[in-house]
């Protein structure tokens, strides 16, 4: 059975802001000779590259016998960081980053989505280290180096040393330590999921004017401009009671609910006792260093709450339970159990 619609569009969203977020993240390190050979200056390493190097290529993520494919094109100078996204397959769509400035178009519908990422914690980039302590979570191995995309790459394995995450096979580019693919495996070490340049050309010069005027090209668009609210879970009356270990706050927000569960949930519609607020919700972002878990808080509508079983979309389970008068739903790229601590962790406040 596929999961229910509202699961598979917040997965897909998170996936879609992924892309996004996944050369957003800035760690100004430099490096010479050899890499070292440490969990955070690896990490470290991999983030520098994204934000110090100025490439084209093409991107193709595959799980589960599926295979998307995107055209990224990067441009720094040092000081900004423009970037363009194109989807190859599907629906045509398009994602331009000015700094922490994320327009995302649909040409065909003649849609625009504008958000500033620093407001959701650069929501979901996968490399978040911050001061390097969750990543004890993972034991660092090495291997010898390989070939993507024509570059001579080093590869890196982050094993697990518990059961709530997963392990990650990286291989960064020798000399830079641009991050050219990831695998996610699961317990066994078979691939969940692959994400790998397939073509790759570092170096390139390239029109930082140009990007932005195709990034602020919004004439006949309907544009979409989102407002988050940093919170807390204690000012929303809610409490982590155990928290999950090896998993730090990132952010938490008040956000808009997606268009489709605002119209569904109808006035009346949410349980009795609920804020009657149908039209926002909390999400609340985890992050281990490598991975993270996005935990959603809405009021409870029957007429669209109906699943409580877990449900996967390639490497991305969710996990839903409802609490009193709420809906509780945890998303992440990570084991079903460690979604289960944090839904059932999550407790709401007394009065």
């Amino acid at each position: 059975m596929s999961p229910p619609f509202d699961v598979r569009h917040r997965i897909r969203w998170k996936a879609t802001a992924a892309l996004v977020g996944v050369l957003a993240s800035p760690m100004p390190v430099v490096w010479a000779g050899s890499p070292p050979q440490d969990t955070v200056a690896i990490v470290k390493r991999i983030q520098d590259a994204a934000l110090r190097r100025s490439f084209v290529g093409t991107y193709v993520v595959s799980h589960g016998g599926h295979m998307t494919s995107s055209r990224i094109t990067h441009f720094c100078d040092g000081r900004d960081q423009i970037e363009r996204i194109e989807a190859l397959d599907g629906q045509m769509r398009q994602v331009y980053r000015h700094n922490d400035t994320v327009h995302v178009l649909w040409p065909g519908t003649r849609t625009a989505l504008i958000e500033q990422r620093e407001l959701v914690g650069r929501f979901p980039s996968p490399l978040q280290p911050g001061d390097g302590a969750q990543l004890d979570q993972y034991e660092l191995q090495t291997g010898d180096d390989e070939r993507i995309a024509g570059h001579a790459a080093q590869v890196v394995v982050f094993k697990p040393r518990d059961a709530l995450r997963f392990p990650r096979r990286l291989w960064l580019e020798r000399r830079t330590g641009l991050l050219l693919r990831s695998d996610l495996l699961n317990e066994r070490g078979e691939v969940l999921e692959s994400a790998s340049f397939s073509e790759l050309q570092l170096h390139v010069k390239l029109s930082a004017q140009t990007l932005l005027q195709e990034m602020h090209r919004l004439d006949g668009y309907k544009v979409s401009k989102p407002v988050y609210t940093a919170t807390t879970l204690d000012n929303e009356g809610w409490t982590l009671h155990t928290p999950v270990p090896g998993f730090e706050t990132r952010q938490i927000v008040r956000r808009p609910m997606a268009p489709w569960i605002a119209r569904t949930a109808a006035p009346g519609a949410s349980a009795a006792g609920a804020s009657g607020d149908t039209t926002t919700m909390v999400q609340a972002v985890y992050s281990d260093g490598l991975t993270h878990v996005s935990v959603f808080i809405e009021p409870f509508v029957a007429a669209l709450h109906k699943r409580e079983v877990p449900a996967t979309v390639g490497s991305t389970s969710a996990l839903s339970r409802r609490n009193g008068d709420w809906w509780i739903t945890a998303v992440g790229a990570v084991p079903v159990t460690a979604l289960q601590q944090f839904v059932d962790g999550l407790e709401r406040r007394k009065p």
